[in-house]
């Protein structure tokens, strides 16, 4: 009976964790200009529209590959830092994403 008492706290556990966590997609950014962003099949382009914090909704993904396709010097980077990606108020994830980049977040459009 104890032992069956410990399976299902274990289960129920393993259950509720699951719940709990949030998948983030990766995404791969390329410093070309405009900068593209390539997330699961889509492939955006970033602009240099700023947005607030409130334009944004959740975090949906994390740059975790950079390519640096053209050289800027360390102080002349447009592109440092790229970070986390959010979903864009009112906006479908089809149309457009916001990209955090050095401290500031940047609407980045589906490319056609």
């Amino acid at each position: 009976m104890k032992k069956a008492i410990t399976m299902s706290l274990i289960f129920v556990s393993i259950i509720l964790s699951g719940c709990n966590s949030k998948k983030l997609s990766d995404a791969e950014f390329t410093n070309l200009t405009p900068a593209e962003i390539k997330m699961g099949n889509f492939t955006y382009l970033m602009t240099d529209e700023v947005l607030t914090t409130d334009e944004v909704e959740e975090q949906i993904g994390k740059v975790t590959q950079i390519q640096e396709m053209v050289s800027y010097s360390e102080d002349q980077n447009p592109y440092k830092n790229p970070s986390e990606i959010f979903k864009v108020k009112d906006t479908s994830v089809e149309k457009a994403i916001a990209i955090q980049v050095n401290d500031k977040l940047y609407i980045a459009n589906i490319d056609k």
